[in-house]
C-alpha cells in the first residue's frame, strides 16, 4: 500500500481528519467574520455564508480565539458551563493544526496553501533555513529576522485584512506579544492593547464597545489554556483551572454586554498528549541529517525536509526505516493532490517552503531536529499539536 493510500485509509476510518473545504472549517469562519465586518473582495464560499448567517449581523462583534481549546477539551467541561451551553457547532482546523498557521489564516481569510505560513517553524529563502515565525527569529540561534534583513512582507506575503474592516477595530493580546513584528503585521496598524490578565482584557473590551459611536470589532486572543496544556498535559488540574477562568471571563463579558454584541469563540487547534516513548530526535550525524541541504522546518507532528539533489531518490526509504511505524512520508505533489494545505494548487512560495519531502505522524508521536538542547526542551512538552488527529483538528464554534 502506498503512503497516499495509507493516509486515505486513515481518513476513511476516522483515525485522522482530512482538511476539507467541504466541511465547515476555520477558513470559512475567517471569511464569515471578514464579510460581517465589511471587508470587500473576500471570497464568501457557501460555508462562509452559512457561518455568517448563523452568527448574524450585529453592531458590535467580539471574536475570542481561545488558543488550544479544541472540542476534546471543551467536551470535558460541565454542560452547564458557558462555553458548552453556547456551543453552536463543530469546525475543522486548518493543517498544520498550529497557531502560526491558523492565526495567519484568520488574518488573511486564506488557506495555508496560499498564505504560505507553513508552521511554527517556517522555511525562509532569505535565511536559507527555518524561522520561528511568530517570534520572528531564526530558529537556529534566535537572531532577530529584522536584524537579518527579513521584512514582514517577505515572511508574510499576503496582507492582513484587519485594516480593511469597516468598523472600529481593537485587538487585545497579552502584553508580552502586543508590540511584536507579527502583531504589527496582524493588526495592520489598527488599535491594539496589551493586557496582563483575562479580567483586564474583558474590561477593556467592554469599555471599547461602550465608548464607540459606531460598529466595532473586538478581537481577544487568550493563550493560557494552550500554555498549560503544553506544560502539564490536557488532563492536568492546571488546564482545568485555566478553562474555568476562561469560561468565567467570557460569561462575564456576555453578562456585561447584555445582548449589545455578538460574541463568537473558537480555537486554532486542539491538543494531544505525548508519552516519553513517543518522542523522537533526528540525530545530527545520521542518515536523515546527511540528506539535507538545509534544516527541516514545520512542527513536531509535521516536518518539511529540503533535500540535496543526490539524496531525493533514496530519502523515502530512509524515512520509512526510521519513522515508518508511526509516520507517513509524502512528496509535496502528494500533499497538493490530497489538498492537505487547502483546495487547489499550492502557491509557488508555499511549495518552496515545504521543501522536497513531508512527514506527518499518525498519532501522538513527535519528531524533533536540532539545535539539540532547544529541540529536546520542545519535545519534552507534555502535549503537542499540529497533526491530523481528531483531538487536534476538531475545534468549536461558540456563539452568544
Amino acid at each position: 500500500m502506498s503512503e497516499v493510500d495509507r493516509l486515505l485509509a486513515a481518513f476513511e476510518s476516522g483515525e485522522l481528519l482530512r482538511p476539507s473545504a467541504e466541511v465547515a472549517n476555520f477558513v470559512d469562519l475567517a471569511r464569515a467574520i471578514a464579510s460581517l465586518c465589511g471587508v470587500e473582495g473576500v471570497e464568501v464560499t457557501p460555508g462562509a455564508a452559512a457561518l455568517a448567517e448563523r452568527i448574524g449581523p450585529s453592531e458590535h462583534l467580539v471574536f475570542v480565539l481561545a488558543d488550544g481549546v479544541g472540542m476534546a477539551l471543551l467536551e470535558t467541561m460541565p454542560p452547564e458551563a458557558f462555553l458548552p451551553r453556547h456551543l453552536a457547532m463543530e469546525l475543522r482546523a486548518v493543517f498544520p493544526s498550529t497557531t502560526a498557521t491558523a492565526l495567519t489564516t484568520l488574518a488573511t481569510a486564506e488557506w495555508p496553501a496560499q498564505h504560505c505560513v507553513s508552521g511554527w517553524w517556517t522555511y525562509l529563502r532569505e535565511i536559507d533555513g527555518a524561522a520561528t515565525i511568530l517570534p520572528f527569529v531564526r530558529r537556529s540561534d534566535e537572531t532577530s529576522l529584522t536584524d537579518l534583513g527579513v521584512t514582514p512582507e517577505q515572511a508574510f506575503p499576503l496582507p492582513s485584512l484587519i485594516p480593511r474592516m469597516q468598523r472600529d477595530v481593537l485587538s487585545l493580546t497579552p502584553a508580552r506579544i502586543t508590540e511584536t513584528v507579527y502583531s504589527w503585521y496582524w493588526t495592520g496598524g489598527t488599535s491594539r492593547h496589551g493586557y496582563r490578565s483575562l479580567r483586564e482584557a474583558v474590561d477593556v473590551a467592554i469599555r471599547h464597545i461602550a465608548r464607540s459611536s459606531g460598529p466595532t470589532y473586538t478581537y481577544l486572543y487568550m493563550p493560557r489554556v494552550d500554555a498549560a496544556a503544553h506544560e502539564h498535559g490536557t488532563g492536568a488540574r492546571e488546564v482545568r483551572a485555566e478553562l474555568v477562568a476562561l469560561d468565567q471571563q467570557i460569561a462575564r463579558l456576555a453578562t456585561e454586554l447584555a445582548g449589545r454584541a455578538r460574541i463568537v469563540v473558537s480555537a486554532d487547534h486542539g491538543h494531544l498528549d505525548v508519552a516519553a516513548s513517543q518522542r523522537h530526535l533526528i540525530e545530527a550525524g545520521g542518515a536523515i541529517a546527511g540528506a539535507l541541504r538545509a534544516p527541516p522546518s514545520g512542527d513536531p507532528r509535521v516536518m518539511y525536509f529540503p533535500l540535496r539533489d543526490d539524496a531525493k531518490e533514496g530519502f523515502p526509504a530512509i524515512i520509512a526505516q526510521h519513522f515508518g511505524e508511526f509516520a507517513f512520508g509524502l512528496s509535496v505533489d502528494d500533499a497538493e493532490t490530497l489538498e492537505l494545505f487547502g483546495p487547489g494548487t499550492l502557491a509557488p512560495l508555499m511549495r518552496e517552503r515545504l521543501g522536497d519531502f513531508i512527514t506527518i505522524t499518525s498519532g501522538a508521536d513527535v519528531i524533533g531536529y536540532g539545535p539539540e538542547r532547544a529541540c529536546r526542551k520542545a519535545l519534552a512538552k507534555a502535549s503537542h499539536h499540529s497533526g491530523l488527529t481528531p483531538q487536534e483538528m476538531r475545534i468549536p464554534l461558540v456563539i452568544a
